[in-house]
């Protein structure tokens, strides 16, 4: 008989993980929402530890933090802190995609080509959730394309913070679907005509524009409601 090993169950606290981790994500738990131990567990039908368990995993990625005697929460992020995180991010997907156009230009423009043209074919039919994950699997093929799995890594320890920032600030808005798909085609361009500095040079440009919606957000955010944005 062939040996199949079998795959392993996740544990409590991996699916209790997995779902706090995408509502987040998702923006169904927004930011300066309480999370109760309890609440969640019995939502979930589990015990609270395994829930215990799940918020410290998502501390350690900067989604939430556990203040004793007071529970925990989705934080607000600080304009420095949005700031830290795009300056990172622009330099990470910046050297990821000097790596994939060094090393495999050919995979990186075919998925990313792929990914343009569903994004198009949504110009009539435009689906908020199912274009920003297009736009995520745009940005991730400069880290399959780079040939180094620990920059890939790196950034994946990153991606649920940028989501969270784009769920929760980012809304649907036609005049910026045209901007996103300007700089995408751009970047495409770029990398067709093997012009690096032109490719690198839009992505700091896009990213720097999404920073200053994510600031912009937060800044009225604080205007509206002081002590909301800094719970």
């Amino acid at each position: 008989m062939t040996a199949h090993q079998l795959d392993r169950p996740k544990s409590l606290t991996a699916m209790a993980f997995d779902r706090l981790l995408e509502s987040i994500t998702h923006g169904e738990i927004a930011y300066g929402t309480m999370l109760s131990e309890k609440a969640v567990a019995e939502t979930f039908g589990t015990s609270k530890t395994p829930i215990r368990e799940a918020f410290f995993q998502l501390q350690s990625l900067g989604l939430v933090e556990i203040r004793p005697q007071k529970g925990c929460f989705v934080p607000f992020p600080t304009l420095d802190q949005v700031r830290e995180l795009c300056e990172l991010r622009i330099e990470l997907e910046c050297y990821a995609l000097r790596l994939s156009m060094q090393r495999d230009p050919k995979k990186l423009l075919k998925a990313m080509t792929k990914t343009i043209g569903q994004m198009e074919a949504m110009r009539d039919d435009y689906q908020h959730e199912t274009y920003h994950k297009l736009d995520q699997d745009f940005h991730k093929a400069f880290f399959i394309a780079c040939g180094n799995a620990l920059l890939g890594e790196v950034y994946g320890s990153i991606d649920p913070r940028i989501q969270a920032l784009r769920a929760n600030f980012s809304s649907p808005n036609e005049t910026l679907f045209d901007i996103s798909k300007t700089e995408h085609h751009a970047i495409v361009e770029a990398i067709a005509k093997d012009d690096v500095a032109a490719a690198t040079q839009t992505i700091r440009d896009h990213i720097s524009r999404v920073r200053d919606i994510y600031s912009d957000g937060i800044s009225k955010l604080k205007q509206s409601d002081p002590m909301l944005a800094d719970h």
